[in-house]
Parts: C-alpha cells; structure tokens; sequence
C-alpha cells in the first residue's frame, strides 16, 4: 500500500506539467513526506482544461461519519476492481484525477529488517499517480477528498512490494482523465514500464 508520498512540485516539474496541463496555479509547498489524511494538490478536468485542487488524501464517500473515517483507510483504491467498488465505482466513472509527486515511500525488508526506500524519478520530473476524487457535505462544510488508484508492481519492482501507485506516463493522461471506464482501468494498469525509477535507502 502506498502511504507515504512526497509532493514537491520543483520549477522543473512545473515546466513539465505545463506542457502536457497546461499552465496551473501550484502551491509554494516543501511538506516532504505526506500521509494519509494531509491535504494534496490534485489536477482534474475543468471547462475543457484543467484545473488545481487542494484535497484531503484518503476518499470520503457521502454520508461517512468520523468513526467510518477512522476505521475505513481509503487512502488507496484497487486498479483492478474499480468498476465494481461500492465505494469507488461512481467516482471511477465521473471523477478522476491526477496527482502529481516527487515520490512515494517504501519499507521492503532487507536483511530481516524494514528499510525506508523512497522511489522517484532520476530526471527530476513529476511522477503522475491515477487518483479519483470527490465532494461532499460533512458537518464542517464542503469536503474535497482523494485516492490513489495502485496496481501490481512492475518487475523492477517485486522486491520493495506486492503494489504500487499506479504510474502513468504522459501519453496515457487523457486516457485516464477522459477515455470510457474500460480505456482508463487499462491505462491505470499498464502504462508505466520497468527501469524508470531510482530506489534510494533513506
């Protein structure tokens, strides 16, 4: 399960995300590492353009209330089973996004002990990570939240987990954001390839 990543969004990435986004307002941010329930920026379609979000990581469906928040950790959505959650089949179908990172984090064990990895890309641009959103009305107001959608690993990656976010190169973005349900579960699932990622014991 991914569940700690890194948004820094560098003046390279920015030049990168503008030529296949379009131009956005980036927060200033440098937070390092996020967890679950911290706020993310997120990009999703908008008036046949993009825009920016600030959402809370970790899904809430309408009408969850703080005990289902606390028991139910949807900070991370099956690629496979999309269509079919009862949690995260609507938004699959009308509400997807992407979310841009520096990295995402890892423990695989190494020598009978856990070893913090982070996992990034050696050219300093953006990993681009398949996410669906939502909005709904909680006791405090409007609510904006967000997933990841992750896959199985690519074979680069076996040794560090059974998942992974579920990368997509920029060819496959409008795919993902605008394609049918079936085009984007394929996308989610097969765009990233081997060998693109550096792993750095942290």
């Amino acid at each position: 399960m991914c569940s700690r990543i890194e948004d820094v969004i560098t003046e390279k990435a920015r030049t990168a995300l503008l030529q296949v986004l379009g131009p956005l307002p980036w927060l200033e941010k440098a937070q390092g590492e996020v967890r679950p329930t911290d706020q993310i920026q997120l990009i999703r379609p908008y008036k046949g353009g993009h825009e920016l979000a600030l959402a809370r990581w970790g899904f809430v469906s309408a009408g969850m209330g703080t005990a289902a928040l606390k028991k139910y950790a949807m900070f991370n959505a099956r690629g496979e089973t999309l269509s079919e959650s009862r949690a995260f089949g609507p938004a699959f179908r009308t509400q997807r996004c992407v979310v841009p990172l520096s990295a995402f984090y890892e423990w695989p064990t190494v020598d009978g002990k856990k070893r913090k990895t982070r996992m990034s890309r050696p050219d300093g641009l953006p990993l681009l990570v398949a996410g669906l959103w939502n909005r709904c009305e909680g006791s405090e107001g409007t609510v904006e939240s967000c997933t990841l959608v992750t896959r199985p690993p690519t074979s680069d990656l076996l040794s560090v987990h059974d998942r992974m976010p579920a990368l997509l190169l920029s060819k496959d973005l409008e795919t993902w954001l605008h394609g049918t349900p079936e085009e984007a579960q394929t996308a989610a699932l097969t765009s990233w390839r081997t060998g693109v990622l550096q792993m750095q014991a942290v």
